[in-house]
């Protein structure tokens, strides 16, 4: 598929420029058009609102439309004129057709995200797993009566009744000590999986958000921890569940002792005490009802409350991944998800306003960003599923998600990755998107390294995570090589005092491919316009302002592909990493060719537009 004679626009700032309460929008239209259209809605009622010529050069047009900015969200496409015919232009590409609104582009006006995000990379952490306080690997003498311990070289058993006991003995005083490790890999945010009590090591089943969990060290250790991660210039995140708590838990006690109890209106009930609705029917984490309005004090509105206590300052947290948060406020017929997330995002502001709301989201998000709610999502539906399709060559009975399923892991090539991103992603406004992270694995997947089976098709798979929009997201141990079939089998533990086992030639793709998002703020904030996909490559644009990214990346032999330089609006391109069998030539056009997986990353120049 050849993208490069397309139209495009994107939501970033090389195509969008907001003065007040007007949006001035740029179009490219190779070939040029007889007129350009920007289609908007205003009170359910559409509109075409006509652009004017900006440029012209080397058989490219640019057209600019300003349309008024609408409260909260401005959606928008475009209608290209060529004498009778249309062409529809939205987030998921060009439309010979007429198309629905839910592909439309989405500016979301108000205060925005915090403005670094785009730019660092996520490590995150599952505690009980990364390190303890000392050297030792034996299993630990001392333990709570729900666990069971594990010496630190045993892999965990994988899904089933005994893997939310399985202790390994992993402390925040661990991390702290390996943060040399994350400086030297790239890595700007430490996410943290939960840190507060619970019955089992990964504590998503809170029996209390007053404390940290004296098994990891309690407070004094994540004190200690985010201070000095401050003073590296790091960042750290924490982990809180906002649909749900553990059956343990203080306010689920109080609610099960007495039904005319504040907290009792904190959970659903259905036959007082041992009837409640759970997360996913499961007993032991009991699902919280946003009906309540004291509940949203305790867990997002009063100043002592979860969220906002432990924000801000030279000890506290620099933000929050919301665990489950596309189900958080739903049951039934009940919906308050986006009131409640936008409250959530409004109290943060005013908490911490430097602050990221990250939340954890499966499937299609993009009904659940379209408001001044969470900033980004953890985007599994529009890079990590469509990646792991295209590179997956791995064995039977890897598993996608923590829970159990008979399915198989799917398989495509590149351009139906692409099509799958581009069609997904359309959903997200662009801001947020930019505020997503892009995982290859995750504590709830099987790890990529699995999945892929090769160093060379997972370090293709780090370059998509560096180059494509969003914020690269790296679960510890991928980048020596971790392996994992499914989501509890993945939470092995970091070989610290195995180096000879460390893969090293993926450690140094991680961090020379996090080393180039670091630096390129195209990769950053730019925009993106696909030149071309095919069974076993795509290659992409990033730009902003005069510097433009070439992206190339392969799972095994292609042909030559050329691309003509007023394709490109670029010159004298370089390239900056290339690795695997990719080879590229730079003169007259653009030549790209494979002997094998691989990637090539160029930059340039902007010449046009």
């Amino acid at each position: 598929m050849r993208f490069s004679h397309d139209p495009h626009h994107d939501g970033s700032p090389d195509y969008v420029t907001i003065d007040d309460d007007r949006a001035r929008l740029r179009v490219r239209v190779p070939g040029g058009a007889d007129a350009v259209y920007a289609y908007v809605v205003e009170d359910g009622e559409a509109r075409l609102v006509e652009g004017a010529p900006e440029s012209a050069a080397d058989g490219v047009s640019w057209f600019a439309v300003e349309i008024p900015l609408l409260p909260v969200v401005t959606p928008y496409r475009f209608a290209i004129v060529r004498g009778r015919r249309y062409t529809w232009l939205n987030q998921a590409g060009t439309h010979e057709h007429e198309v629905t609104d839910d592909g439309d582009f989405r500016l979301l006006t108000g205060p925005n995200p915090p403005s670094w995000v785009p730019a660092t990379t996520v490590y995150q952490i599952f505690p009980d797993r990364f390190a303890r306080d000392d050297d030792s690997v034996g299993p630990l003498a001392e333990h709570p009566d729900w666990a069971h311990p594990r010496a630190w070289d045993d892999e965990p058993a994988g899904s089933g009744p005994a893997a939310a006991g399985e202790y390994y003995g992993g402390t925040l005083e661990g991390v702290r000590r390996h943060l040399d490790h994350l400086a030297g890999l790239g890595a700007e945010v430490v996410y943290l999986t939960p840190f507060f009590p619970a019955r089992s090591t990964h504590r998503y089943d809170a029996s209390s958000f007053t404390e940290v969990d004296p098994l990891l060290g309690g407070d004094a250790a994540l004190r200690a921890l985010t201070r000095e991660a401050h003073e590296r210039g790091m960042r750290v995140m924490g982990d809180l569940t906002t649909n749900h708590t553990g059956d343990e838990h203080e306010w689920f006690r109080a609610a099960r002792s007495d039904p005319d109890s504040e907290e009792a209106g904190y959970y659903y009930f259905t036959d007082h005490p041992d009837g409640y609705v759970s997360w996913l029917g499961v007993g032991s984490l009991p699902k919280l009802d946003y009906s309540s309005a004291a509940l949203r004090e305790r867990v997002y509105g009063a100043d002592d409350s979860v969220l906002v206590d432990r924000l801000g300052g030279e000890e506290g947290l620099d933000g929050w991944r919301i665990d489950v948060a596309n189900m958080t406020g739903r049951l039934g017929a009940q919906d308050v998800n986006h009131e409640v997330s936008g409250e959530i995002a409004a109290r943060m502001r005013e908490a911490a306003p430097e602050a990221w709301l990250l939340a954890e989201h499966f499937y299609d998000a993009g009904p659940d960003t379209r408001h001044d709610g969470w900033h980004g999502v953890m985007n599994y539906a529009g890079f990590t599923r469509p990646v792991w399709a295209w590179l997956n060559t791995g064995p039977a009975g890897v598993r996608y998600a923590a829970t159990h399923t008979a399915a198989p892991l799917p398989s495509s090539g590149a351009a139906e990755a692409v099509r799958a991103m581009r069609t997904t992603n359309a959903g997200l406004p662009w801001r947020v998107r930019a505020h997503s992270v892009n995982a290859l694995s995750t504590h709830d997947s099987a790890r990529f390294r699995t999945v892929v089976g090769d160093p060379v098709l997972q370090a293709v798979g780090v370059a998509a995570q560096a180059t494509l929009p969003g914020v690269p997201f790296v679960f510890a141990g991928d980048e020596i090589g971790l392996e994992g079939r499914d989501g509890e089998n993945s939470r092995r533990t970091m070989p610290w005092h195995r180096p000879q086992d460390w893969d090293r030639r993926v450690l140094d793709s991680h961090r020379r491919l996090l080393a180039l998002h670091r630096s390129l703020p195209a990769l950053q904030t730019g925009g993106l316009r696909w030149l071309d996909a095919g069974e076993h490559h795509m290659t992409f644009l990033r730009s902003l302002g005069d510097q433009v990214v070439l992206v190339h990346l392969t799972d095994g032999p292609h042909g030559e592909r050329v691309a003509a330089p007023g394709d490109l609006d670029a010159a004298g391109l370089e390239v900056v990493e290339c690795d695997g069998g990719v080879r590229g030539r730079f003169e007259d056009k653009v030549e790209l060719s494979a002997r094998g997986p691989g990637y090539l990353v160029a930059v340039g120049v902007r010449q046009a537009g």
